[in-house]
């Protein structure tokens, strides 16, 4: 068993794929376990990741149903104690692996469940956008997602406990996981994450799917009209936005 299991999820990423897996490669050493899943891409990826084959541990290709379904069948090949999700476009920060594996042999992490971290959202130049991460606070987290969720490591009896994602999500099935019980948390006070920020144009569906999870695990204190003010407000500035963006472009 691996300290750490990171899990990349690829489709069509000759583009950022080779960046992500230079973030990780060249700080793997031996408490890491790199698990590829790939959905059958129809790019130049698999000819990619065969560059990196003695690196990767598990390499899987062949179609998925979406993210989820693929992150799920990373935890289901993985053999880490703490399980981590790396989007093909995202990347570790140069000693993110040395500061987790620090932060661990440094605390007790019995009946721990998520430990976070922060992270910076950049856009595809690699421009900061904003920051993300702030510690795990249940009645705060029921209300809205706050977490840096790709710095973050999850116990792998976490899984065993309440399953794997819900693949019917399409954006939001790791908040509607983290939801089904008030977790055990831990707080790295570090940016050990780089996230390249997917745009506007899933703000509405990510805010639908967010609202649903809510729903799902009676989460009230968001439901009802503060949730149909928001998404109102959003849903204003999309429309004034996207006829200028297409200008710009």
């Amino acid at each position: 068993m691996k300290r750490i299991t990171i899990i990349v999820a690829t489709y069509n990423a000759e583009k950022t794929i080779a960046r992500c897996l230079d973030s990780i490669v060249k700080q793997k050493g031996d408490i890491v376990e790199l698990v590829v899943v790939d959905g059958a891409s129809k790019d130049r990826t698999i000819e990619i990741l065969e560059h990196y084959k003695d690196s990767i541990d598990v390499i899987i290709s062949e179609p998925d149903k979406g993210l989820y379904d693929a992150w799920n069948k990373g935890v289901k090949s993985s053999t880490g104690e703490w399980i981590m999700f790396v989007g093909a476009d995202d990347m570790l920060t140069d000693d993110a692996i040395e500061s987790y594996h620090v932060y661990l042999n440094s605390i007790n992490t019995e009946g721990i469940d998520l430990i976070t971290a922060k992270s910076d959202v950049v856009d595809e130049k690699g421009n900061l956008l904003y920051k993300l991460g702030r510690p795990y606070v249940w009645n705060e987290f029921r209300k809205v997602f706050k977490l840096s969720h790709g710095s973050s490591l999850h116990n792998r009896l976490l899984f065993e406990q309440v399953g794997l994602f819900d693949i019917s999500y399409k954006i939001c099935a790791d908040y509607e996981l983290l939801l089904r019980k008030k977790l055990n948390t831990l707080f790295l006070d570090k940016k050990v994450f780089i996230m390249q920020d997917g745009g506007m144009s899933t703000t509405l569906k990510a805010l639908d799917e967010a609202y649903r999870a809510k729903m799902q695990h009676n989460a009230q204190s968001f439901i009802g009209a503060n949730y149909l003010r928001i998404r109102g407000r959003i849903g204003m500035r999309l429309r004034t936005l996207f006829p200028i963006l297409k200008k710009l472009k």
